[in-house]
């Protein structure tokens, strides 16, 4: 942590967000998983990468000394489960009868064709599955990323409105302690002339130190909240950084207020929710193997199509231009493992459904709930300034009757208790809407925003 930064004074919500998002290693951390998603994307996009091959086969001994080299450009293609190749051919020496179809010419022979699926992989194959299923997962880990990365600021913002509550109820008390203090001086004075006894001061002494001791209690709570912070703001260079927690800024930029356009965005947002598009992008990952697992019960028929043509001198039987077309076909009897595995994705598709179905209504509810606490705590906000304001006017006016001798300390003390009390709780209740505020913007997951 960089002691030196203790009397920066302490930042505004949206930088401190804003450093949690840069700098803070979590947040890092998150994003090299974005770049660990985006790398296997590129892997699966591999398996289409163009490749070269070369064969050569010689006899080294015997009767026949044929040799033949050959290599093959291909490329292959996502439709149809096909690939293009080239090829070149050039063979040497003799032969026996049943190699024949190795020679070639004396400058040898080129030829282009292709190669595709007709019915089982014609549709779908586990290349393209994979391609398809590496992009569902780059898209997946983002969702799940925003969802990580709301919930850790929600808890570092979380922290920091606790600091902000602490160190404004430490602000009302000094204040009040001030103006306490200076009675007590008064006091004082008036006992020392003989003119008040001296069980007044002690009485009045009495409720100081009680203000005292809250103002100890709240300290402690203040700088506890601060010293948590510490380990939610950080420095360009990913270090930990302290502030001034004494003095909280005048105006901390509060950027999540909730009115009633704020309200439909973030009921909309829910449609949206990283957690429901994490769970709709792994159904569409099991749709895509359960339509391999489908591929599978086809019967493979699987066609090749060349054109090859020999150049230089040799046999009359190698000229010309040749045309070669082939057909393979195989099929599984019983195929057990594919309507099995196809059976227990249809069973994972239901699966899917029912979750999603449950989380999205949690979702809803948790929002409602959130909503619910809210309306609740701008009234509850509205009713303890109100409250703070009349136990203001009732301490002030008691202390106009305590100079006038209307009225006895007891009275006085518990008047000026009571305006300490009222004004921690009006304090609380306008943090309280803060936090109530933040929670409708969690359950949105509208704190962060990954695109």
């Amino acid at each position: 942590m960089e002691n030196s930064s203790s009397k920066v004074p302490a930042p505004s919500i949206n930088d401190f967000i804003e450093s949690m998002t840069r700098y803070h290693p979590y947040v890092l951390a998150i994003n090299e998983g974005n770049y660990q998603a985006a790398a296997e994307l590129e892997i699966a996009r591999s398996n289409f990468d163009p490749f070269i091959e070369q064969k050569t086969k010689s006899r080294v001994s015997g009767y026949y000394d044929g040799t033949n080299l050959t290599q093959r450009f291909t490329n292959p293609v996502e439709d149809y489960n096909a690939n293009v190749f080239t090829e070149y051919r050039i063979a040497g020496g003799d032969f026996p009868a049943y190699e024949g179809d190795y020679d070639t010419l004396s400058a040898g022979e080129a030829s282009i064709g292709v190669a595709m699926s007709l019915l089982q992989n014609r549709e779908i194959d586990k290349r393209r599955t994979e391609l398809r299923n590496a992009g569902l997962a780059t898209a997946q880990w983002e969702a799940q990323a925003t969802s990580m990365i709301n919930s850790f600021i929600y808890k570092g913002v979380n922290e920091y409105i606790s600091w902000y509550e602490s160190a404004l109820q430490i602000k009302a008390v000094q204040n009040l302690l001030a103006t306490a203090q200076q009675r007590e001086k008064a006091l004082s004075t008036r006992v020392e002339k003989g003119d008040l006894a001296d069980i007044v001061l002690v009485e009045f002494q009495a409720n100081l130190m009680q203000q005292r001791l809250l103002l100890a209690e709240l300290t402690q709570k203040r700088d506890s909240h601060a010293q948590m912070l510490s380990f939610y703001w950080r420095s360009p260079q990913g270090d930990m950084l302290s502030f001034n927690a004494d003095t909280p800024p005048n105006n901390i930029e509060w950027p999540f207020w909730v009115g009633d356009a704020q309200l439909i965005a973030l009921r909309k947002a829910l449609k949206q929710h990283p957690e429901l598009d994490v769970l709709q992008l792994e159904q569409r990952v099991v749709q895509n193997k359960t339509a391999l697992a489908n591929n599978a019960l086809l019967p493979k028929l699987d066609l090749q199509a060349s054109i090859a043509r020999d150049v230089g001198a040799g046999s009359e039987t190698l000229e010309g231009t040749e045309t070669k077309l082939g057909l393979s076909f195989s099929y599984p009897l019983g195929n057990r493992k594919a309507k099995a595995e196809r059976s227990q994705l249809l069973s994972k598709q239901r699966e899917l459904g029912h979750k999603f179905t449950s989380i999205q209504q949690s979702i809803t509810q948790r929002f409602e709930q959130a909503y619910v606490f809210w309306t609740q705590a701008k009234d509850i906000a509205e009713l303890q300034s109100q409250n703070a304001s009349l136990a203001r006017r009732l301490s002030q006016v008691e202390r106009t009757r305590f100079d006038a001798g209307d009225s006895d300390m007891f009275v006085l003390n518990a008047r000026v208790q009571n305006e300490i009390k009222a004004q921690i709780k009006e304090i609380k209740a306008k943090v309280d809407l803060l936090k109530a505020e933040l929670m409708l913007y969690k359950e949105a997951a509208m704190l962060y925003d990954m695109q």
